[in-house]
């Protein structure tokens, strides 16, 4: 008869599940490994008691070779979101505003100061329309690389194609400034590669989080690691002002150089500290590493076929890549325009602009973070279905989104109140942030570098539309009627999306991404 032992295989990855492991005919292999003796258990904090090796030169040695991996993901999101952004920021003074005799202008009364500062100069005399294009180009790149680089990441590891997209974004970023003041034209040009640069980033984060994080944390730890991009924002905006206008390596060509390099730097501690997966890492605790190989699904072979057609039939992807693209169009919209919203409505100087454009995302950074750790505490309390948490999620953070989306309109030229609405409807987006747009580890986390290559190829789509819409609306009528307009179609689009999401998404895995045998009905094993 074969004696039972209680075993406490990772300390407090496990305690969520209450309950003890027995042994099997294996478990002498396991007990061994992992220091436990019969009849015994390890305390619940066990797993930071590590073998004495670190997960990264600037980390603390007993910090877990996963979360030390989020965290270096976590800024190149930063560097990502930075080189992103730093344009629709520095525009506002690159730029000369368009001519009030040009303009139908019914927006707020500027109160006049007296100020020893001198008259700002303009480089570029761009119309609103032109502005559009410059703004969207990066997302005309950003469409073109998605599928192929979760489907690259996914046969040959993540490591390469997200540091190596970032890397190149930061070499173009740090020619932008020479581009621009060659020709808008090549400005554009630079925009789109730097787009098709960024565009494999998300979906081989998704194939390395689906190698590095068990189920049990997927609703903090990827958007933990891509609330990156909020933080990008956060810093870049009121720094790329305060830059600019204390005129710091000529002004707003600093937004440029000074995120350019520092993603060249991040990119080169990448090399030393990202890893494709826990077999690949050679620091990695054997505790943490057996951990890992029991909570995450097994990955088919690198030379598996990928199922196009089951994708292409299974309902949920559908309501996945709608709301993708519906969460993106407001998302991108209040992105690359909310800063000339604030300049030329509410009259917000260029300092204020950076500080005040900066406070929504951090909202939404909370939000995620926050919500995010009570739907994995729920989930694994099992209380609800993760479909029933992913719905919940989406309906709440989309009314209340497109609640302050459309009241933004409404407040006419009261700044705090307008200001308030942008930071309430840009948080309400964290719901989702952790919820709908992370649902492609749900149902198929060995393909999940693929499944985001697609939504968010079609996610990128607005990216350029939205600016485009917001350049014709505004174009000689930069008026709050014209606005509320921009808001209340960003609000529709947001309610439909979330309609289609709860009517043809369900969150139980789909059976094509479990690997069986050869004869599987997926198909042969290798090409």
């Amino acid at each position: 008869m074969i004696n039972k032992q209680i075993i406490d295989t990772s300390s407090s990855e496990e305690q969520h599940n209450h309950s003890i492991v027995n042994a099997s005919e294996d478990s002498a292999t396991l007990s061994s490994t992992i220091n436990t003796t019969e009849g015994e258990t390890e305390p619940l904090l066990g797993e930071y008691q590590v073998e004495p090796s670190s997960s990264g030169l600037f980390l603390c040695s007993k910090l877990r070779a996963r979360y030390a991996i989020a965290i270096w993901a976590f800024f190149g999101f930063f560097c990502l979101y930075a080189m992103r952004v730093n344009l629709s920021v520095a525009i506002v003074a690159m730029v000369a505003p368009q001519s009030a005799l040009n303009q139908s202008i019914q927006a707020c009364p500027t109160v006049e100061k007296n100020s020893t500062k001198p008259a700002p100069k303009y480089e570029f005399d761009w119309d609103p329309s032109k502005e559009g294009i410059i703004l969207g180009a990066f997302f005309y790149g950003y469409l073109t690389t998605q599928v192929i680089g979760g489907n690259l990441a996914e046969k040959f590891g993540a490591k390469w194609i997200f540091g190596g997209g970032i890397f190149i974004a930061s070499i173009l970023t740090l020619l932008t400034p020479l581009a621009a003041r060659i020709h808008y034209t090549l400005l554009i040009a630079i925009r789109v590669i730097i787009g098709m640069a960024s565009g494999p980033a998300f979906p081989s984060a998704a194939v390395l989080w689906g190698k590095w994080v068990p189920s049990s944390e997927r609703s903090t730890v990827p958007p933990a690691a891509q609330t990156g991009t909020s933080i990008g924002i956060i810093f870049t905006t009121p720094l790329v002002s305060i830059m600019t206008e204390n005129g710091f390596i000529g002004g707003w060509p600093s937004a440029f150089y000074v995120f350019g390099m520092t993603s060249c730097i991040w990119f080169i501690c990448w090399c030393f500290f990202g890893f494709n997966s826990p077999n690949q890492h050679p620091r990695i605790s054997n505790k943490e590493r057996l951990f890992l190989s029991k909570h995450i699904p097994p990955r088919p072979s690198k030379h598996r076929v990928t199922p196009w057609k089951k994708i292409a039939c299974c309902p949920p992807v559908y309501g996945l890549a709608i709301m993708h693209v519906c969460y993106t169009y407001i998302y991108y919209t209040l992105l690359t325009s909310l800063p000339t919203y604030f300049a030329t409505i509410l009259n917000f100087n260029l300092q204020q602009n950076g500080f005040i454009f900066a406070l929504p995302y951090f909202v939404q950074f909370l939000t995620t973070i926050i919500v995010g750790q009570i739907v994995d505490r729920l989930r694994a309390r099992k209380t609800f279905s993760i479909t029933t948490l992913r719905k919940t999620q989406t309906i709440i953070g989309t009314v209340g989104t497109c609640g302050f989306l459309v009241a933004i309109g409404y407040m006419g030229c009261n700044q705090f109140r307008a200001v308030l609405c942008c930071i309430l409807a840009v948080g309400f987006l964290g719901l989702q942030t952790c919820g709908a747009i992370i649902s492609h580890l749900d149902i198929a986390s060995n393909y999940a570098g693929t499944l985001v290559g697609i939504t968010n190829t079609l996610a990128t789509i607005p990216g350029f539309v939205g600016p485009y819409v917001v350049g014709a609306i505004t174009k000689n009528n930069q008026t709050i009627e014209a606005w509320r307009l921009i808001f209340n179609i960003s609000a529709g689009i947001g309610a439909f999306g979330s309609l289609a999401y709860c009517i043809l998404f369900n969150g139980e895995e789909q059976r094509w991404n479990r690997i069986e045998h050869e004869n599987d009905t997926n198909g042969p094993t290798n090409t």
